[in-house]
């Protein structure tokens, strides 16, 4: 009985070549002529298996089948009937290779050879060739990582850990003789490749022991492919050892070998197979042997250099190489720069002699305190010759701390020529403090770069609209640093900075009242990692401060758990900024605990914070805060600092607006009249130079007025709508719900509402009545009740009045009331005890659920 094909598919599942030569088989099966075929793959690719089964599945099928040319004159059947199966064809004498032609006929037995591409005599290339002829060679390919997969997977018995196959496939080239190796190393000795270790000793003798088939010559030459000699070019030849050796010949036999790879180098598996289990003398003569033999042929060792250094192979050369490729690669891939420098380090380089560079790809790879570690220890000596550079990343450090001024005078001490954009850095630096005249001088005489590169442009452009924006040329201001940002996302480099032109850019625009242009351009910043991984949080933090002014309150939580989840150090100026964030998350969703929370864990940073151009949003949240919490002591002194800032900068009406804006509110709430009006009139004075200005004055004045029970219905629509025009749109809202809850007429009551609704951009909350609900179809939870009810159901818990409720969520209170009653009814209870309880585990399985 034979065995069903489904049964020998399933056994041969995975197998190399199984899928192409079911159509000998098919062919075999109907003998309606003789079938003629050659399988052919370099070694370890499967033919010998391939062939094996092939001859198991057609003695199940009753087909005779010889093995070899020795048992065919042994066979007693009608030769047409017979199957005979070659393998190594490449081997066979040429007398065995004369008979086996013969038999290539159309009346002959069928024949099916598997052979190498090398080496091959005349007579076997004559025989291959017409084994051809009627069809194309099978040529077994290496194996996918799915086919890799389901070979790990019989050969362990189970599923692969996740990567496992991939990893195996990398390493093996997908070669099933080596896949058979590295899984029997997995499954006996527990190894896990994905690892970096070494390989197991049982493996690399195994290795070993395959590669020791080979002759001495060969041995030589893979070895020197595995220490970074190229299989093609010049520099081969060059190598006293391989003088009188045939290459060509040397490189067809690692081919057939099934050792190397596509591109001739040696597979990963085989090259740390060698690398492990050769003498270390002979490695260490390999690798200067290749060393004098770049140098020779006059080639660079470019990315040879790193691999020479593994086993403390040590080389000047080898060193320079380095130190050259890690310069290549400090704007654009910092982590692999530091990775050369360290080689270098290993090679003989003297490590404080590139401690400079070292520190630059340390900052650019995102680790600030090694930066700092390094620069440190460069300034600490003298006439280093890396020095300029360890200046550029000392005066980024210093930014990052809020020492801005140190900063400036940090680039300002760069000589000219010793490191590119010194004098605009330092430009920047002075702008952001206020320092106008000595900003506009330093960026006069910043000399001109000939044949400047992207990041230099962006730099320069960076000052240019910094000191612009600062001069009240806001629009030519925003124009410039929107050009740097997108110059400096486009060249995806990473130096050292002060601060990242997108952050400029968005304040400027910020100031404007273009929150829009301000969101995209620190989205496309984040995007393109513009800074590199130490502005990856600034950028995130600046945003999400964005999203606070723009009622996105979901959207700044996410940015900020972020920034938090990332555990990367910020530094001074980015730490106010994450309070700021948090302090504002929660004054915006009315939460008292978690405003106290966040304002307690903010005061020690508060009581020190720098002030700079770019803070002073941070300065103004935190200041309303203070004021509702009665801790205004703790920002006299930066608000001090603040005002001495805009005044050495000429009072700028786009800069002062903030904090003016944040004066009236806390004005307000502490029920100063005086300081609402000097605010006020701040405010007024820069009209009309700026139209925000004007609009928040506006405000102020209409603001103040609604909470005295002076209700202007038509006045309050216009000061909320061109609040929101100006980029406070969470002001806007709160401006008409305050007036709304002071309104002495129902109607004006609902009409602000309505507009105070319309401006709560957070998931677009509508009207809370019954039949809002119903019409917008809201989904109800298992106790029955709305998204509106649910949202009401957790101010209750947290204790607010019907009032509160109110105000937070832009209702009526008495529609605060009439959602309660609807929530005791859905529930079936009567008392507030058990209302409270109810809530409490309703919204505790809603989080459960939204948790899982």
């Amino acid at each position: 009985m034979t065995e069903p094909r489904s049964s020998a598919e399933r056994r041969n599942a995975g197998l190399a070549g199984w899928e192409e030569s079911e159509e000998f088989l098919r062919r075999i099966l109907d003998d309606d002529a003789a079938v003629h075929a050659g399988i052919t793959g370099p070694g370890g690719s499967g033919k010998t298996t391939l062939i094996r089964e092939i001859a198991a599945e057609l003695r199940v099928e009753g087909i005779d089948v010889v093995d070899g040319l020795d048992a065919l004159s042994h066979v007693e059947a009608d030769g047409r009937r017979i199957t005979l199966l070659i393998d190594d064809l490449e081997r066979l004498a040429d007398d065995d290779i004369a008979h086996l032609s013969t038999l290539v006929v159309d009346d002959g037995p069928h024949v099916i050879a598997a052979f190498r591409s090398w080496p091959r005599s005349p007579l076997a290339a004559e025989l291959v060739e017409r084994l051809g002829r009627r069809r194309p060679h099978l040529l077994l390919h290496p194996l996918p990582p799915a086919r890799v997969r389901v070979l790990t997977s019989r050969l362990l018995g189970a599923e692969p850990p996740q990567g496992l196959a991939e990893r195996i496939t990398e390493l093996t080239g997908g070669n099933p003789r080596m896949v058979d190796l590295v899984v029997a190393a997995v499954r006996d000795e527990g190894w896990d490749p994905r690892g970096d270790g070494p390989l197991p000793a049982t493996l690399v003798e195994r290795l070993r022991h395959r590669l020791d088939r080979h002759d001495r010559e060969f041995l030589d030459f893979l070895l020197a492919l595995a220490v970074g000699f190229a299989a093609s070019g010049p520099v081969l030849s060059t190598a006293p050892r391989f003088t009188g050796s045939d290459l060509h010949e040397l490189t067809s036999q690692s081919r057939a070998s099934g050792l190397v790879s596509h591109d001739g180098s040696p597979l990963p598996i085989v090259r740390l197979g060698l690398m492990q289990s050769t003498p270390a003398h002979e490695l260490w003569a390999m690798r200067r042997e290749l060393v004098d033999a770049m140098e020779a042929a006059g080639f660079p060792l470019g990315d040879s250099a790193l691999g020479l250094t593994v086993g403390g192979f040590r080389d000047p050369r080898v060193a320079r190489a380095l130190i050259d490729r890690g310069d290549g690669l400090l704007l654009t891939d910092p982590v692999e720069a530091w990775r050369h420098y360290a080689a270098a380090i290993d090679a003989g380089t003297d490590a404080t002699s590139i401690a400079g560079r070292r520190a630059q790809a340390a900052w650019s790879a995102g680790d600030v305190r090694t930066a700092e570690r390094l620069v440190d220890d460069v300034l600490a000596g003298t006439d280093h010759p890396d020095l300029p550079r360890a200046l550029s990343v000392a005066g980024a450090t210093w930014a990052r701390k809020g020492m801005l001024g140190r900063a400036a005078e940090t680039y300002l001490g760069l000589e000219e020529g010793e490191a590119w954009g010194a004098a605009p850095l330092a430009a920047v630096c002075q702008a952001a403090i206020g320092e106008l005249g000595p900003a506009r001088d330093t960026l006069a005489a910043a000399p001109d770069l000939e044949f400047a590169g992207s990041s230099q442009v962006a730099v320069s452009l960076m000052a240019e609209g910094t000191v612009a924006a600062l001069e009240g040329a806001s629009d030519c201001g925003l124009a410039a640093l929107l050009q740097a940002s997108s110059i400096m996302d486009e060249s995806r480099e990473t130096v050292p900075l002060p601060e990242v032109p997108a952050v400029l850019a968005a304040h400027v625009a910020v100031n404007a009242g273009e929150l829009g242009i301000a969101a995209e351009v620190l989205q496309a910043a984040g995007d393109a990692e513009q800074g590199g991984p130490a502005f990856r949080n600034r950028l995130r933090l600046t945003e999400a401060l964005i999203e606070l002014r723009a009622d996105h309150t979901a959207r700044a939580r996410a940015l900020l758990a972020g920034v938090e989840e990332s555990r990367r150090p910020l530094g001074l100026r980015s730490d106010v900024l994450a309070h700021a964030v948090r302090i504002g998350l929660a004054r915006r969703t009315d939460d008292l605990a978690a405003l106290v929370r966040a304002w307690g864990a903010a005061r020690r940073t508060i009581a020190r914070m720098p002030i700079d151009l770019v803070g002073l949003a941070s300065l103004a949240e935190l200041t309303v805060a203070a004021a509702r919490l009665g801790e205004m002591h703790l920002v006299e002194e930066p608000l001090a600092a603040a005002g001495e800032l805009l005044e050495r900068a000429g009072r700028p009406a786009a800069w002062s607006m903030n904090l003016h804006w944040a004066g009236i509110q806390t004005a307000i709430l502490r029920e100063d009249r005086p300081e609402l009006e000097r605010h006020s009139a701040a405010l007024l004075e820069a009209a009309p130079e700026n139209r925000v200005a004007g609009m928040l004055a506006e405000a102020g004045r209409v603001w103040a007025a609604a909470l005295a029970g002076g209700v202007d219905v038509a006045a309050v629509e216009h000061a909320v709508r061109d609040l929101a025009a100006a980029g406070y749109r969470w002001d806007a809202g709160r401006l008409a719900g305050h007036a709304a809850g002071r309104a002495a007429e129902h109607a004006d009551t609902l009409q602000l509402l309505a507009l105070a609704r319309s401006l709560h951009a957070e998931d677009g909350r509508g009207d809370a009545t019954d039949s809002a609900d119903d019409a917008q179809g809201g989904r109800r939870d298992e106790a029955g009740l709305s998204a509106r009810e649910r949202e009401v159901a957790r101010l209750v818990l947290e204790g607010k009045t019907y009032a509160e409720i109110g105000s937070a969520i832009f209702i009526s209170p008495r529609t605060a009331e009439h959602h309660i009653a609807r929530i005791r009814r859905r529930l079936g209870v009567t008392t507030r005890s058990e209302l409270l309880a109810r809530l409490r585990l309703v919204l505790d399985d809603d989080e459960d659920r939204s948790a899982s």
